[in-house]
């Protein structure tokens, strides 16, 4: 799993109505965005549970001598859940914290 750093993707909050600072954020697609970071993550999710999977299978069907291999695996698919779980929730807190903004 890569960690992007947050800091470069910041953009300051300027004007909404001054057009050349909408133009400049809008052509900055080097930063990448939340949901791919987003995705990235349940990607990763994914592929540590698919693997936690096959080496339960090949555990029932004594193919691996070696348990560290599998409580290793076990151990990164749960950190990747945990983190998934994390960001989902700081997304959701997020979110609600801006409804709450009144106008």
């Amino acid at each position: 799993m890569f960690i992007v750093p947050i800091s470069n993707a910041i953009q300051p909050v300027e004007s909404l109505f001054d057009d050349k600072n909408t133009a400049a954020v809008a052509d900055s697609t080097d930063t990448p965005q939340f949901s791919d970071v987003f995705k990235e993550i349940f990607t990763d999710v994914q592929e540590t549970q698919r693997v936690v999977q096959e080496d339960s299978v090949r555990l029932a069907m004594g193919e691996i001598d070696d348990l560290h291999t599998i409580y290793n695996n076990m151990t990164k698919a749960a950190v990747a859940v945990e983190t998934f779980v994390a960001i989902k929730d700081a997304a959701v807190g997020a979110y609600d914290k801006v409804l709450q903004i009144s106008m």
